[in-house]
């Protein structure tokens, strides 16, 4: 028989966005100790840049600052942030995890966020931090940085130290968590979308920042190519998947994330024209129906069946046309508007056999390398899922660590 894993040992969790915060708390409360891994300077994930949530339309940045501050507070979890996996190990009934940390100049406990460093740097290398994330503190990008060493001086708190080295941790952990989300992925060799050229193209994420309250326009909605208020705005649905070329399945969050932003652009600038043009509506989950119906019902959201063929932009700032077939009407049609965003290229982080391609610490079986385990996985790394079904994957994922079930 196999030897049971030492139910005191901790459990390490990859990811602190909602799903791995959820996982990490989880299994806190339940007396587990718990190592949670990101590899961004904070935590918080995808939602901590997220605007509103379906289909309460709540901010997303209230319930997430709350459970960012129960993990870092909370005695049983240690927190390793800039920090990636390099390898897994199985020792007995242990995994031996090499985590990678990569240095902070800046000093979160000291930086007093005075902002004073920010001009001295050359190449804009000194970053804010995002709204409500941990650690608050500026942070420098290790990629742009040139070590110049001009903002270390100015510091008023001492904070920034360019000397610090990168550090290799090995941690002895009984279970894995996945949770690292998922990859918004470049579409510009998909020709007919026309991402890359015009700088009004967008993908939904890259809109979801540009509209945000938090985001540079405080929430106005403007063009991207001369700042001004745009007319009308085409969201595309299923622009990279459901496509044998590039993700064959549904990324399910991109109807409601659609009908969220059109709508939010409607409550803002009434006189924006919103159009989705869209494969089949797909309101899963609780109050998500209700969510569509009221919109569509009250907004003055159009809504166009059918997969435009071509985009692309109008010669002398014309701006974009679309050209699509209305499948109700069955005719061939062509469109110009403002802005266009395009919504489904998002790739589970974590690779799953029959996908494109795997993560560094998987096999081509799926398994960790060096271990004949299936990961655990949750939320959009296991399969796309919006943030309350990844809540749900992670406080299941939780469990099964804590008892020490054996399965993915």
């Amino acid at each position: 028989m196999p030897a049971k894993p030492d139910l005191a040992k901790p459990i390490m969790v990859i990811g602190g966005g909602v799903a791995g915060i959820t996982a990490a708390l989880d299994l806190a409360k339940a007396g587990t100790p718990v190592h949670l891994v990101e590899k961004s300077p904070h935590l918080g994930g995808l939602v901590s840049s997220l605007d509103k949530l379906y289909p309460t339309d709540h901010c997303a940045f209230c319930p997430l600052w709350t459970e960012v501050r129960n993990c870092m507070q909370h005695p049983l979890i240690t927190i390793h942030t800039c920090s990636e996996i390099t390898s897994v190990v199985k020792k007995n009934t242990s995994l031996s995890v090499i985590l990678e940390k990569q240095p902070r100049y800046i000093d979160e406990k000291r930086c007093i966020l005075c902002a004073r460093c920010v001009p001295l740097c050359s190449v804009d290398a000194i970053r804010p931090p995002a709204e409500h994330v941990y650690p608050s503190s500026y942070y420098i990008d290790l990629k742009t940085c040139t070590k110049c060493g001009d903002c270390v001086d100015i510091c008023p708190s001492s904070a920034i130290d360019i000397t610090r080295q990168a550090q290799s941790l090995e941690i002895a952990v009984r279970d894995i968590i996945w949770a690292t989300g998922l990859q918004d992925f470049d579409i510009s060799g998909l020709e007919e979308y026309g991402y890359g050229t015009h700088p009004d193209i967008v993908s939904s994420l890259e809109f979801e920042n540009w509209t945000a309250e938090a985001g540079p326009n405080r929430g106005t909605i403007r063009k991207k190519c001369d700042h001004e208020p745009p007319k009308s705005i085409a969201f595309i649905q299923c622009a990279g998947a459901r496509d044998l070329r590039l993700f064959p399945y549904c990324s399910a969050v991109c109807c409601m994330h659609a009908l969220k932003q059109a709508q939010w652009v409607k409550r803002r600038s009434h006189e924006i024209g919103c159009v989705i043009f869209y494969t089949d509506m797909r309101a899963e989950g609780r109050y998500c129906y209700e969510y569509y119906l009221r919109e569509i019902s009250g907004s003055a959201i159009e809504l166009i069946r059918g997969r435009p063929g071509l985009i692309y932009p109008m010669p002398e700032g014309a701006g974009i046309a679309v050209k699509y077939e209305d499948t109700y009407a069955q005719a061939q049609k062509i469109r110009v508007f403002d802005m266009v965003v395009l919504n489904g290229a998002l790739k589970p982080s974590l690779a799953i056999p029959g996908q494109n391609s795997y993560s560094p610490i998987l096999n081509d079986e799926g398994l960790l390398i060096g271990t004949s385990s299936a990961p655990k996985a949750c939320g959009f790394c296991r399969e796309p899922a919006d943030v309350e079904s990844s809540v749900i994957h992670a406080s299941s994922a939780a469990l099964r660590a804590h008892v020490g079930e054996d399965k993915p």
